[in-house]
């Protein structure tokens, strides 16, 4: 009979296969199955291992398979993929039961004849002696089989970024990410939060990087009492960054384009001492009211949360002192929170650039003279970053804009930000900030 982890890992994994978010389908599938704690600790450290290392481990089956893992049925493919991660990277798994899991849950999904298959493969590969070497290989595609990431984005960020760089995020995007929160400012401080979530077995402490922010080593930080009292928000380091760089200031007017969940706009009002208005807009009602109910968490009552089209013009929204839009974009700088990211094409990302310059040029328009606008993006690719921030000055005349002191050591040019992963232990992210006419 197959395990009730694995079984649950395998069929979570079918259904991203097929273009489900890893995080929606196995929250949803978890939540169903009711596993205990360590069963459901391993179904995710085995599903969410798969995922990432999937190109990885494709490239290994291939050695040993006649039928490339694209060409055998769904379900044969993920029971190899889980029997080589296991045997790999798992090392509370011994071979031998890894190997007889696979068996078994090849059977359980309906495909027993498959059994043989699978046996022979995985037993093959240990009899080799686990051979995972990649360094014979071209430099390049040495990459992609080291950190398990696409070829086109490997010859991509090495001609963005050098190789050197590439390989460093590369590397930064495997494992599990930090948690980061924002201490909200109106009610706390930053040791304040460290030491209530000490308290509550939620080891916490102060980054370097930002005066208020700390690093969480639990799971779950939404389940404690601070989080509940609304001392904190969970927000990565480099959102933290993008919201500082729009150096709003207490009683100024700010829009936030496209807010949901809200995590930048919490920390724009925090900034602000919740004193001012936010406008947080999002194309959907639902997603908005994710930002009303984060907002009335934290105690943030200068915070409006609304549905709006970011593309279109919206004169009753009124004019701003400042304006964060952070569009939608390829993610590639989140690849370690959405490992499905890695199975994208680039053809896929086409269109993007085109979205990106309408809903930017559109945010634009809604600046006093003098404001300020923040363009942001979690993705690496100078095609989504730099060359629409080019456009925004060329064609709307915006003008770069000096960056806050804070963030000026990670500029290099004093008005935009490229953070790679593995450089602040951060998620990719890009920003910039420009200004309608001349500073004051």
């Amino acid at each position: 009979m197959a395990d009730k982890a694995r079984l649950l890992a395998a069929r979570a994994l079918l259904r991203v296969s097929s273009g489900g978010f890893s995080n929606i389908v196995l929250d949803s599938m978890l939540e169903e199955a009711k596993l205990d704690q360590r069963d459901r600790a391993f179904a995710s450290a085995l599903f969410y291992g798969v995922l990432e290392r999937r190109i990885t481990i494709d490239i290994l089956i291939k050695k040993y398979s006649s039928t490339p893992p694209e060409k055998l049925d769904p379900e044969a493919a993920e029971v190899l993929r889980m029997g080589f991660y296991q045997i790999l990277y798992m090392n509370s798994v011994p071979d031998n039961a890894a190997v007889n899991e696979s068996v078994e849950l090849i059977k359980a999904l309906g495909f027993p004849k498959a059994s043989g298959f699978v046996n022979g493969i995985l037993r093959a590969f240990i009899r080799n002696g686990k051979n995972a070497d990649f360094s014979r290989m071209p430099g390049i595609e040495r990459l992609s089989a080291e950190y398990s990431a696409p070829l086109w984005l490997c010859k991509k960020w090495c001609l963005e970024f050098g190789p050197q760089r590439t390989q460093k995020a590369l590397r930064a995007c495997l494992g599990a990410p930090p948690i980061y929160a924002r201490v909200n400012t109106v009610k706390t401080d930053a040791d304040a939060v460290c030491t209530a979530l000490c308290e509550e077995g939620a080891n916490a402490r102060r980054t370097e990087v930002l005066p208020n922010a700390v690093i969480i080593d639990s799971a779950a930080p939404q389940n404690t009492k601070a989080y509940k009292q609304g001392l904190f928000h969970v927000q990565d380091i480099s959102s933290q960054f993008c919201a500082a760089a729009l150096g709003a200031k207490a009683g100024e007017r700010v829009l936030d384009v496209c807010a949901a969940p809200g995590g930048k706009t919490f920390t724009v009002a925090e900034i602000m001492e919740n004193r001012g208005e936010i406008v947080a807009c999002d194309l959907h009602a639902k997603r908005a009211g994710l930002v009303k109910s984060g907002g009335e968490r934290l105690g943030l009552d200068i915070i409006t949360a609304k549905a709006n089209d970011a593309t279109v013009y919206n004169e009753g929204l009124g004019k701003f002192d400042r304006v964060l839009c952070d569009v939608p974009c390829s993610g590639l700088g989140v690849i370690r929170r959405k490992p499905e990211i890695r199975f994208k094409k680039p053809e896929d990302m086409t269109s993007l650039p085109k979205i990106q310059y309408r809903i930017a040029a559109t945010s634009a328009k809604y600046l006093n003279e003098g404001g300020v606008l923040v363009y942001s993006t979690c993705t690496l690719s100078k095609d989504e970053n730099e060359n629409v921030v080019k456009q925004l000055m060329e064609r709307e005349g915006l003008l770069p804009d000096r960056l806050p002191e804070e963030l000026q050591k990670y500029s290099a040019d004093g008005y935009s930000v490229t953070l790679l992963p593995g450089e602040i232990n951060s998620d990719g992210f890009y920003f910039a900030r420009l200004r309608k006419g001349k500073a004051e």
